[in-house]
């Protein structure tokens, strides 16, 4: 399984829409604009999971020395096939500094000793905010391309990005309500990025209804009266693990059994990437497939 999921995340790198959001970065950058190559980080560490995938997608490949080791993980990251071409780093003071970086992206998740430690020498270090909106994407990829001395890459990026998000729905439609669901019965709320793409796609979502705000636990209770329209959850890796063990629980199975389910893997909307436009798109598909069958079953998002 992990095999198959390293390859379909090869194949969304190497994808068609891809290789034209590649080429429309190309045409901006002759266009003019762009910063003197002598000017560019030619170095660039990343120690982040969403940061290395945005410096994937925007750096010539010679210029990354090195990303973190979370890239390589299919269900964390959407260009998890590529990440294994480029060495990786956990995020370690004695693996960074050897590699004399001219740049370091973080984020708030990164190892904060380490962080400390490049600042305290002098290395530029920028960090990324935790993103919860679609602006946030936005702002992360300018950011980014910014640091890199990308900007017309930047730009072409956040075009794509744009074009390829769904019709926004119109404030009057019928928005079905969506429960989110995660592992541990966990939800997502008010201000994560799971929920504002969501919401992007068209639906209203319980952790809204209820005030939730940020990754709050779901009790069971609240999930079987809220009466939802379509439970949407994570992905749920191979093997047995304590986490998984609330969608054993009878009445979750009984809930699926009467209700439409649509599983979405972390890889989509784990980070502020463009990446998460494919989910968004999807979940926007399956909203309008529930409206027209009212059927049940899980439909997952690949």
């Amino acid at each position: 399984m992990r095999a198959v999921l390293h390859s379909k995340r090869h194949r969304l790198y190497r994808s068609h829409r891809f290789r034209a959001a590649i080429a429309a970065i190309a045409l901006t950058v002759m266009a003019g604009g762009a910063t003197p190559a002598s000017a560019k980080p030619q170095r660039i560490v990343s120690m982040n999971v969403c940061a290395d995938q945005l410096v994937m997608l925007l750096a010539d490949r010679d210029r990354i020395a090195s990303i973190s080791f979370l890239a390589a993980d299919p269900y964390a990251s959407a260009l998890a096939g590529a990440a294994v071409e480029f060495r990786l780093n956990y995020g370690l003071s004695e693996e960074i500094l050897p590699m004399n970086p001219d740049l370091v992206l973080a984020s708030a998740f990164t190892t904060r000793s380490t962080l400390f430690l490049l600042r305290k020498l002098g290395y530029p270090v920028v960090e990324l905010p935790v993103a919860s909106s679609l602006d946030d994407i936005r702002s992360n990829i300018r950011t980014v391309a910014k640091a890199i001395g990308e900007e017309a890459r930047g730009e072409a990026m956040i075009a794509a990005f744009d074009a390829e998000l769904p019709r926004q729905v119109a404030p009057s439609g019928p928005r079905p309500l969506a429960a989110l669901y995660w592992a541990n019965g966990y939800t997502s709320g008010i201000g994560t990025l799971a929920n504002a793409a969501v919401e992007a796609a068209g639906f209203r979502t319980l952790g809204r209804q209820l005030d939730l705000v940020g990754t709050s636990q779901l009790p069971l209770e609240t999930l079987l009266v809220s009466n939802a329209d379509v439970i949407i959850i994570g992905q749920r890796r191979d093997g047995a693990a304590l986490a998984n063990e609330t969608f054993r629980h009878s009445a979750l199975r009984e809930i699926f059994a009467r209700r439409p389910s649509i599983e979405v893997p972390d890889y989509l909307w784990v980070c502020a990437t463009p990446f998460i436009a494919k989910a968004i798109r999807q979940l926007a598909e399956a909203r309008k497939a529930l409206r027209r069958s009212g059927s049940t079953g899980v439909e997952r998002i690949w």
